[in-house]
């Protein structure tokens, strides 16, 4: 309640050109009563079994139906509900839906009560609803933005879903001899995971390790297709976040595949984004000294970076990523459509390593992204296919060139150097890996123009398309002491000296060393950081 649904409802449906109905307004129709009074006279239970019968008979009318926010949470619901049409979750903040409802006099589950009720109420509902809220197909944030916005980037993401055909897969292959193996793109290609990977994985049993609401939009999907193709399968889920990719969660899934009695003759299946393909993958390296591991990346910044090279590890307190080993996938299965449930944050945060590869190897994509970068956000099928597909070329490009990271794969770590201390500062909480690499990404830009390496205005072309994706591009205000520490346990350092990532101009790059005080001393004064509505101290960042 107060996400949004009767406001955003009819102009979704005027944009849809479509019907638009209220299912809580039907009820009350056909009862003849307020729901209020339903509740009063049937209690909940008899408001729910007509709710039942009011969506069993809306299902695949086209029209856009605003469902009460308890209907999702019925036994059977997401099942039924996905199988009539598109499931949208409109997500806001506690603080934004009590704003909403006001004094709550019409909603009968918060009549009443004072505000300190109500609010725990609502906590409550939301604990209680989360898992249901998250099979939703889309995912979308209502907290700020404005109602056109949003509903302008609805409509893109439902005509994207439903434009979805048929789609020739695209294919590129990571070439490094007897550990070659291919990314497959191809939009609604979840269901032949299971046939592709008994192509490339000698094993009897498939083990799934996922997030809670990957699992529950897609784990579903996957097992069935796996176990189609002949696989014994279990599932491992892992806390939702990168505070969960630590050695502790790594262990649990060792224990977790000692239990299931998995040996040589097992798989890993990494269902999920980044951190997920990392932890899985790190698992998968060092379990019996090394199984084979299959990436299903769902985010787009896993789809076309982290999925891909074989990298995998784990954080440390001390810095990112500083546990790992190189131990490549045997194939790597992308499906662009999951991407419709991704959060525009997320989204956009994934779209900065598309522009950190074009920015250092690939000019002509860098203006793709310049054009096109509003039809990318609305999830434009075609052309996020084809730049998915580029992203991946030059990420595979460069690993069966330098697997290793010798020298020419070090590129790929332009605007990593800061944001990985940016993310180790913020704990790794309160920013998405692609923001911090977009801060970074800024700030290397600025730095390869102050050196003399870039021409003038390439910081301002690299901030501009930053911008246009909605990521920020300022460091947040932490002391440059602090930045110093984070800075000098960078695992790139050789001989004290940071192998620095500057550009050369759009599309080229190279390295240069750097000592961690002539980095720090690059960044602003720091400022006291101000506290949020928790009393918890955090930094600011610009969200552009």
């Amino acid at each position: 309640m107060g996400a949004g649904k009767s406001t955003l409802g009819p102009l979704l449906a005027r944009a849809l050109r479509r019907r638009f109905v209220d299912a809580d307004v039907e009820i009350e129709r056909r009862a003849g009563s307020p729901i209020a009074e339903i509740f009063a006279r049937e209690g909940e239970a008899g408001f729910r079994a007509r709710e039942r019968a009011e969506l069993d008979a809306l299902g695949g009318s086209g029209a856009v139906v605003a469902l009460g926010g308890g209907a999702i949470s019925q036994p059977g619901a997401p099942e039924r509900l996905a199988t009539q049409g598109t499931v949208v979750y409109l997500r806001a903040r506690v603080d934004t839906l009590l704003a909403r409802v006001g004094h709550a006099r019409a909603r009968p589950l918060l009549a009443g009560l004072a505000p300190a009720e109500r609010r725990a109420r609502l906590e409550a509902l939301l604990a209680e609803r989360k898992p249901a809220y998250e099979t939703a197909r889309i995912v979308l944030d209502t907290d700020e933005a404005s109602a056109p916005r949003l509903v302008a980037q609805l409509a893109e993401r439902i005509r994207a879903i439903e434009s979805e055909g048929p789609a020739a897969p695209r294919r590129v292959e990571v070439e490094l001899g007897e550990r070659s193996y291919a990314v497959e793109i191809a939009s609604g290609s979840l269901d032949g995971l299971g046939a592709a990977v008994a192509a490339v994985v000698r094993a009897r049993r498939a083990v799934l390790v996922t997030v809670p609401p990957v699992g529950r939009r897609f784990a579903p999907r996957a097992l069935r297709s796996l176990r189609a193709a002949g696989f014994s399968v279990a599932r491992i889920e892992v806390p939702d976040g990168d505070a969960s990719k630590n050695l502790r969660q790594v262990s649990r899934i060792y224990a977790r595949l000692l239990a299931l009695g998995a040996d040589r003759d097992s798989a890993l299946v990494a269902l999920g984004g980044g951190m997920v393909g990392d932890l899985t993958g790190f698992a998968a390296a060092t379990f019996l000294r090394g199984i084979p591991f299959v990436q299903v990346p769902t985010s787009l910044l896993a789809m076309v970076d982290a999925s891909v090279g074989g990298k995998t590890g784990v954080n440390l307190p001390e810095g990112k990523n500083l546990v790992g080993a190189f131990h490549q996938p045997r194939l790597v299965w992308i499906d662009p459509a999951l991407l419709a449930s991704l959060p525009a944050r997320e989204l956009a945060a994934g779209f900065a390593e598309v522009v950190k590869k074009a920015a250092i190897w690939d000019a002509d994509l860098f203006q793709t992204l310049e054009r096109d970068a509003e039809s990318l956000r609305g999830l434009d099928r075609v052309g996020l296919e084809s730049v998915i597909e580029r992203a991946v070329r030059i990420k595979a490009e460069v690993v069966s060139r330098d697997e290793r990271e010798q020298g020419l794969r070090m590129l790929l770590n332009f605007g990593h150097t800061l944001g990985h201390a940016v993310e180790a500062l913020q704990r790794y909480r309160g920013l998405l890996h692609g923001e911090a690499v977009a801060i970074g990404m800024v700030f290397a830009a600025r730095r390869s123009e102050a050196l003399g390496h870039a021409p003038p205005g390439t910081a301002n072309r690299l901030e501009a398309l930053c911008r246009r994706f909605e990521l920020p591009t300022e460091p947040p205000a932490f002391p440059r002491r602090a930045y110093l520490a984070a800075l000098r346990v960078d695992k790139k350092s050789r001989d004290s000296r940071i192998r620095f990532v500057v550009l050369e101009g759009i599309g080229r790059a190279r390295t240069v060393p750097l000592r961690a005080d002539e980095l720090a001393a690059a960044l602003p004064p720091g400022a006291r950081a101000r506290r949020d509505g928790s009393g918890k101290r955090r930094a600011k960042s610009s969200r552009g």
